[in-house]
């Protein structure tokens, strides 16, 4: 994976808008960014290293075959993108949020569907979202 050094960070809000990859910073602040990472499986800009983990990324595994992919947008959004098990990508799609660490996946029912994603938010608290076997997503929700 390619790593690139800034020295801005991204301040956007947290919307829900969806484009075709990871949204770029847009306003640059006197703090220090983490590393950029690209990945040659997924395509996409992330943020890496440093609060956001190496490689910058999570998955999850249906038992299917299908994956689903999370990753911190360099505008601090959760980002996510799934394959089919034959491989066949879908657009990257925000779920929102400002969040200042990497993003992990913290709960599962092992592959049917069902788990729980969480990652750093600004007031340096875990935040969750929980992802139900029908594909809906729970609002973000503190959880510590």
């Amino acid at each position: 994976m390619k790593k690139i050094k800034t020295a801005m960070a991204a301040a956007v809000l947290a919307g829900v808008a969806l484009t075709a990859t990871p949204a770029q910073a847009a306003t640059p602040t006197a703090t220090l960014e983490p590393m950029h990472c690209t990945s040659p499986v997924w395509g996409g800009e992330y943020l890496c290293g440093a609060d956001f983990g190496e490689p910058g990324m999570a998955e999850y595994a249906y038992r299917d075959g299908r994956r689903m992919v999370f990753v911190i947008g360099t505008d601090h959004a959760v980002w996510t993108r799934s394959s089919s098990a034959s491989g066949k990508k879908s657009a990257w799609s925000s779920l929102g949020g400002y969040k200042t660490g990497g993003v992990g996946i913290i709960a599962s029912d092992t592959g049917g569907g069902q788990f729980e994603i969480a990652a750093k938010g600004t007031d340096n608290r875990l935040w969750s979202r929980r992802h139900a076997a029908d594909g809906s997503w729970s609002a973000w929700a503190r959880i510590s």
